[in-house]
């Protein structure tokens, strides 16, 4: 694949495969510091976004009218919602903008219930069977005489003997998702039960030059609707770490992606606000599983100097890849404008999808510890937040790369 130069001079290319343990770092570069503090000793707050119409978020992808074009659509990226956000703490004079924004997450809440619940994608590791009549949690195996082009040398297959594919519309209860980072195989009933949350509707436009349409310049546009009952209203969630001094956002109407779309800000109180999944309280044999709450975008410098995206994180100290289950690669692009309204800087990367699944294992004289104590500061948080490299660190707070740990087996 050819990588162009971007106009923020970030070279992109497609994901590569790294060394199955952590590679020697390049000069100036350093393992990301863990952070001091826990999520809890900070000021945070809550915030819903609820969409009034379809929400319309670009893929980044060239879209041709004419010529069978048809414009992608996602959910929100991380930068969406932190964009939205930021406006609405900037709206409010005198109120810096948060230090970190984390999200998005798709939570519910059941009729007048001013409570949020989260929900989350479904992990990469939990499949269907191939006869779509249950669930099954693939787990490490040594396979003989099977290889792939992307054999790395102390990496695992994941497999079940009817295993199928993980679905990636489907989205896990926060209770199911909490169950599944103890390790434990999943409720098939639960499962069975779960319908998508968004469906996608598909548009029609035609191109326009000089306020006229243009003869056989068609296109297609897709939209994401929240799938809301008169029982279960949906909305997308993130939790914004306040800087001092800093107050919570106005409620009110706030932009959301492209097309003019308007969503609905709520301020989340404190004894309504969401919870994540608990960590479990030990890793036997300083096994971690990290999953991804929402896309990531792992950077490392290439063969000539410059920066190229790739499947997996930044491996913590005396910490191997045993497996991985990693979602198709999705494209992010982001955009921004100067005071004069001319653009300021453009870019589109890879990211790694949320519900992607990473199984690690420490080694070293105390792995359990090592384990837990890593766990116990990445839980919650986006790996990078604290990173030397500013664009990475950006992306972090910004949201991408939040994980939550589990063990496993």
């Amino acid at each position: 694949m050819v990588s162009p130069i971007l106009p923020d001079h970030d070279p992109f290319s497609a994901l590569t495969l790294p060394g199955h343990s952590k590679p020697a770092e390049p000069a100036g570069q350093s393992e990301p510091a863990e952070p001091r503090e826990s999520p809890g000793q900070r000021e945070q707050v809550w915030t819903s976004l609820r969409p009034r119409d379809a929400v319309h978020v670009r893929d980044g992808r060239t879209i041709i009218s004419g010529a069978g074009g048809a414009a992608r659509t996602r959910q929100p990226w991380p930068t969406t919602i932190a964009g939205a956000l930021g406006a609405a703490f900037a709206a409010r004079p005198g109120t810096p903008r948060p230090r970190t924004v984390r999200g998005p997450f798709l939570g519910y809440r059941e009729g007048p219930a001013p409570e949020w619940s989260l929900t989350f994608p479904m992990p990469a590791d939990l499949v269907r069977t191939q006869d779509g009549h249950g669930w099954r949690r693939v787990r490490p195996r040594d396979l003989e005489g099977v290889r792939t082009d992307a054999d790395e040398p102390g990496m695992r297959f994941l497999h079940a003997d009817d295993a199928g594919d993980s679905p990636d519309d489907l989205w896990l209860h926060r209770e199911d998702l909490e169950n599944h980072l103890c390790g434990h195989d999943p409720d098939q009933d639960e499962l069975d039960d779960l319908k998508p949350p968004m469906e996608r509707e598909r548009r029609v436009g035609i191109a326009r030059e000089d306020r006229a349409v243009m003869h056989s310049h068609t296109y297609t546009t897709e939209y994401l609707r929240l799938k809301d009952t008169q029982l279960r209203t949906w909305a997308f969630l993130a939790v914004s770490e306040l800087a001092p001094g800093a107050a919570a956002p106005e409620p009110g109407p706030v932009r959301l992606g492209g097309g003019g779309r308007v969503a609905d800000l709520e301020v989340c109180q404190a004894e309504h606000s969401p919870n994540f999944p608990q960590r479990p309280k030990s890793f036997p044999g300083g096994k971690v599983l990290v999953y991804l709450a929402t896309p990531a975008i792992w950077r490392v410098r290439g063969d000539r100097e410059g920066w190229r995206n790739r499947w997996a994180p930044p491996l913590p100290e005396n910490a191997h890849l045993v497996a991985a289950a990693v979602k198709r690669a999705e494209h992010v692009a982001s955009s921004g404008l100067d005071g004069q309204k001319t653009p300021r800087y453009a870019w589109l990367r890879w990211a790694v999808p949320a519900g992607s699944v990473y199984l690690l294992q420490f080694t070293g004289p105390a792995p359990e510890a090592a384990a837990e104590r890593w766990a116990r500061r990445s839980h919650a948080r986006a790996w990078g937040e604290t990173d030397s490299d500013e664009v990475t660190r950006e992306l972090a707070t910004a949201g991408f790369g939040l994980v939550l740990t589990g063990t496993w087996t």
